[in-house]
């Protein structure tokens, strides 16, 4: 290991060297252009250095400069760079012209190289970089290749642009937790309490069993860690006080939708008059739209739009459902759970009790007998876990 520290320190001091050594071989040049033709300042600095500097038909405008013993590389930068223009050294000679492709000595002034995209799509590689690469570059996203054709210096450029830019896209795994818990132990899990609890300075309307249709109470946001609370569920589950619907996971990249669907698919007849009727599939249960975004270090901004529905009941053989619907943003840190809860949904049903015997047959059993309604209501609650992987 220390031997190849000592090699790569060996390597950037003979770099270094190289380096100075090329810079003190180029002529200084000292001069003074005072609002100076750039081919007169050009030919000038060719007549004092001994170097032949040829420039193309693009070059035009004028110079204001001073210098002293500067090198010819430099000098040639500090009078070509307010143009726009650029120089290569071919063999002994300089040529200096603008990076233009439209330039008919374009060719002379650029250079060709291939680069292999890893992590990104061809498609997106002109968004993500600046426009001023678009005249340079060829994409081929049958292969997922960029052809840039210009000058030395742009490619380098472009090449550290692009390195900032193809890089691994971060995934995200989003844990769901549905379950049903039974309105009389919902105290038991300590979140009697259902407020709303929003981010990012967002509004809120007080009354949102208004706005979502919710038979009774609201939505509600908390962003603790509900580790504790699934464990005290698992266990009301075993006694029958609660029921876990669904506990799906998926992985998502940065900033991509995720569609999670806990429910079932239930087939309906419906009438349409004289004897006719369609068959339609309705979907029942809880639809969730999920759009994580890593803005900082350990800390996920998170779009949720659930949707829920459910039957409330059957008249004349028409089905009721009702939804509800909520689209909020708000801000985690990696690992932490959110809770979406608040929803009851009501259940009835009907049950008769009677002597045996006397209670079924059909004129006694009002006497000996009696229907009676039971009713309960559960808590849908859902939990959100997000954790960068």
């Amino acid at each position: 290991m220390k031997s190849k520290k000592i090699i790569f320190a060996l390597i950037l001091i003979i770099s270094s060297i190289m380096i100075a050594e090329e810079v003190e071989q180029q002529p200084l040049v000292t001069n003074i252009f005072q609002n100076t033709f750039i081919l007169d300042a050009l030919s000038d600095i060719s007549a004092q250095t001994g170097v032949t500097i040829i420039a193309d038909t693009t070059v035009s405008g004028f110079v204001t400069l001073e210098l002293n013993e500067v090198p010819l590389e430099k000098a040639l930068k500090m009078i070509l760079m307010p143009g726009g223009y650029i120089f290569v050294k071919i063999d002994d000679f300089y040529f200096v012209g603008a990076p233009d492709p439209k330039n008919p000595a374009f060719r002379f002034l650029a250079e060709s190289e291939v680069f292999k995209l890893h992590y990104i799509t061809a498609k997106s590689v002109k968004e993500l970089l600046p426009s001023i690469y678009n005249s340079f570059i060829k994409i081929d996203e049958q292969t997922y290749t960029i052809t840039i054709t210009a000058p030395r210096s742009f490619i380098e450029r472009f090449k550290e642009d692009l390195a900032k830019i193809d890089v691994p896209i971060r995934q995200i795994k989003i844990s769901v937790l549905v379950t049903e818990v039974s309105k009389d132990v919902v105290g038991e899990l300590g979140i009697n309490s259902l407020d709303l609890s929003l981010n990012a300075g967002q509004s809120i309307n007080e009354d949102w069993t208004s706005v979502l249709g919710l038979v009774l109470g609201s939505i509600s946001f908390e962003t603790d860690v509900f580790g504790n609370i699934v464990s005290k569920i698992k266990l009301l589950e075993g006694e029958q006080k609660a029921k876990v619907t669904a506990d799906p996971w998926i992985i998502v990249s940065d900033g991509k939708k995720a569609n999670l669907f806990v429910g079932k698919r239930h087939t309906v007849v419906l009438e349409t008059g004289r004897a006719t009727s369609r068959i339609e599939s309705i979907d029942v249960g809880v639809s969730l739209e999920i759009i994580p975004k890593i803005v900082n270090d350990g800390e996920i901004e998170l779009t949720l739009s659930p949707k829920i529905s459910h039957f409330v009941g059957e008249r004349s053989g028409l089905f009721s459902v009702k939804r509800s619907d909520l689209s909020t943003t708000i801000y985690v840190k990696d690992g932490q759970t959110i809770m979406i809860s608040g929803i009851t949904v009501k259940e009835e049903s009907d049950s008769y009790q009677g002597i045996p015997i006397l209670g079924q047959i059909p004129l006694l059993r009002y006497l000996f007998g009696g229907k009676t309604k039971s009713g309960g209501e559960r808590e849908l609650m859902i939990f959100i876990t997000t954790e960068i992987l």
